[in-house]
């Protein structure tokens, strides 16, 4: 049980830090991408070929950022690390980037330990064929698309795998739940490690009697702060659980009944 809700909150943190945002309207050549600075560095994930602004904002208080001058940092183009020479005027930050990227698309799968075939990479909610979509060095760490692939229109989800958890990196065009997402990722997780197909579909923001009707049962809570909807398929029967987190506890919905834990 500890497992599957240790999961569940890690899906969660590192979706955060690694999902760009939309793509810029005020100047299409360039690609915005917020990422959390650790110990003076960055790493933007995709590789620009040039940075054109660095903003740093205080996590704790986003009203709070200074925009940086080019001698104050410096950009791999090889690892898509920035590095700050200076100090930085807050505790906990994260760099605002703007920037051109390289043409064809690249990115750096930081921690990546895994091999090929622990790599899951969705275009526009179909999977991506290696060596035809794209190909990814396992001594680099790099992942190049087909030059005809432009990530600027193109909705990615891609999932590897590092030491302690799952690493995501995700733009999604639309703000739909995206439960085919959801399914690849299980079949792909079942298809390397065996066992039940697991399921986790988002329904954060979703009314609780919706969740409800969807599940087959009623959910009698307050609104949480995230809901997902698990499902497991094993030896034809179907389980469902719906977890519902809220700021001192998660809450496990099933049919036959409700089961908090504390934080």
């Amino acid at each position: 049980m500890k497992r599957v809700l240790l999961g569940i909150f890690i899906s969660i943190i590192l979706l955060v830090p690694l999902t760009a945002k939309p793509f810029s309207i005020t100047k299409a050549d360039l690609f915005p991408v917020e990422t959390e600075v650790i110990n003076r560095e960055a790493s933007t994930y995709f590789i620009y070929s040039s940075i054109e602004s660095v903003e740093i904002v205080n996590t704790e208080k986003k009203n709070q950022k200074i925009k940086l001058k080019k001698e104050d940092y410096t950009y791999d183009k090889n690892t898509g690390k920035m590095s700050f020479k200076n100090p930085l005027p807050y505790d906990y930050c994260i760099a605002q980037i703007e920037g051109i990227m390289s043409v064809p698309y690249t990115c750096y799968l930081k921690d990546f330990e895994g091999t090929k075939n622990r790599l899951l990479v969705i275009l526009n909610n179909v999977t991506a064929i290696e060596k035809k979509d794209y190909v990814y060095d396992p001594k680099t760490k790099l992942l190049t698309f087909r030059p005809d692939i432009d990530i600027s229109t193109t909705s990615y989800y891609m999932v590897y795998y590092v030491q302690t958890a799952n690493g995501i990196v995700s733009k999604t065009i639309s703000n739909d739940f995206n439960d085919t997402i959801a399914e690849l990722t299980a079949r792909h997780n079942q298809e390397l490690f065996g066992g039940p197909l697991v399921i986790y579909k988002d329904r954060t923001g979703v009314s609780l009697s919706k969740v409800s009707k969807e599940v087959g049962f009623k959910i009698n809570l307050w609104p949480p702060k995230s809901c997902t909807i698990c499902e497991t398929y094993n030896n034809g029967v179907r389980t469902v659980i719906v977890y519902c987190t809220y700021k001192n506890k998660l809450v496990e919905c099933t049919a036959y009944k409700t089961t908090e834990y504390r934080k």
